[in-house]
């Protein structure tokens, strides 16, 4: 396994000398999205890893329109004091504004776009057509963000050539950085394992996560008793259909669990799965947040055999297993394989 916590630095480090000293460099951070979404998180980790100097812009409110207000006026307020700003992920909807008053201030825009508008909208999600006419004009909105920014980040090498490909993202305006985890909360943890062998994954059920693949394996293996799978937020609400048409009985279902107690339930775990198991092309482009979250817990963890993953991951490794995507079967006898050893 690559260190990618290396890799972001290296990356970050190369873009930023390009324009600034980065070591002189001050970052407004600019974000209404949760404050402890991982990819924020992280990407605050690694400002501070590299002893860049940052201002913390957020204010999280649960009215969304009072948090546009908070946050655009504390900007406002904060621009001054920074060399550039930096718009955490999810922000497209007011980047043109942000872009705005950045431009008037003469300082200079890093955009996490982390996904596109119109891949997600239209193919991860299904909401629209991507070539109806509001799926063209959301492909156009993507590309007016970018035009607006100074600089374009995103998650993959993968996932960023295809947003190069489908939006024309132009050369020498781009990056990726890896999300990676908040090791201060996930670290191994001296806890009592679950008597059975316990399969853990969380989520909350997008399409490309691909519970029902999960669901599916946990029929399979339903007549080993000793193996359980421990699914966590709203797979019960979601997929309550497939789970009484399977009738599971070696699965536990919790509707929460708080984040700071999240790493604990991992460490309870002797298996980790981990997104993305859709039948959305998507799933093959990035990797997942909770990845990086149970790898810094010490778990082994399952991914999918994809490009995104092989970048920095290796089967065989430690804590890593490949398995073949959109497939019940090779899930059922990687975990059936790992149980007996």
């Amino acid at each position: 396994m690559k260190d990618y916590n290396l890799i972001n630095q290296n990356n970050l480090m190369a873009y930023l000398h390009t324009f600034w000293d980065y070591k002189k460099l001050k970052v407004l951070f600019f974000s209404i999205y949760q404050p402890d979404y991982t990819r924020t998180e992280t990407i605050e980790q690694l400002f501070s890893s590299l002893w860049i100097s940052y201002i913390k812009n957020s204010v999280y409110k649960k009215n969304y329109f009072v948090r546009v207000y908070y946050n655009i006026f504390r900007l406002i307020k904060n621009i001054r004091k920074c060399d550039v700003v930096y718009v955490h992920f999810r922000w497209q909807e007011v980047l043109p504004l942000v872009s705005l008053i950045s431009f008037l201030f003469r300082k200079k825009v890093i955009f996490d776009m982390f996904i596109s508008l119109w891949d997600t909208i239209c193919f991860d999600r299904k909401v629209l057509k991507p070539y109806s006419l509001l799926g063209r004009c959301i492909k156009m909105y993507d590309k007016v963000l970018i035009k607006i920014s100074n600089f374009v980040l995103l998650d993959t090498n993968t996932h960023l050539h295809y947003v190069i490909d489908e939006l024309w993202l132009p050369e020498k305006k781009w990056w990726f950085l890896y999300v990676w985890a908040n090791t201060e909360i996930f670290h191994p943890l001296q806890v009592e394992k679950s008597n059975k062998f316990r399969v853990f994954w969380c989520g909350n059920v997008l399409p490309l996560q691909g519970v029902e693949i999960i669901l599916k394996a946990a029929k399979l293996l339903g007549d080993n008793n000793n193996i359980e799978f421990f699914l966590v937020w709203p797979v019960r609400k979601k997929y309550c259909d497939l789970i009484k048409r399977l009738s599971l009985s070696n699965v536990i279902f919790k509707d929460r669990v708080s984040y700071k107690d999240l790493s604990s339930e991992i460490c309870k775990s002797h298996l980790c799965l981990w997104w993305h198991f859709g039948i959305v092309p998507k799933s093959g482009r990035v990797i997942a947040g909770k990845t990086f979250q149970f790898l810094s817990c010490g778990i082994p963890t399952v991914v999918w055999d994809c490009w995104a993953n092989r970048e920095i991951f290796e089967d065989e490794d430690k804590l890593i297993r490949f398995v073949k995507m959109w497939d019940e079967y090779a899930l059922t006898d990687l975990i059936n394989k790992y149980y007996v050893k």
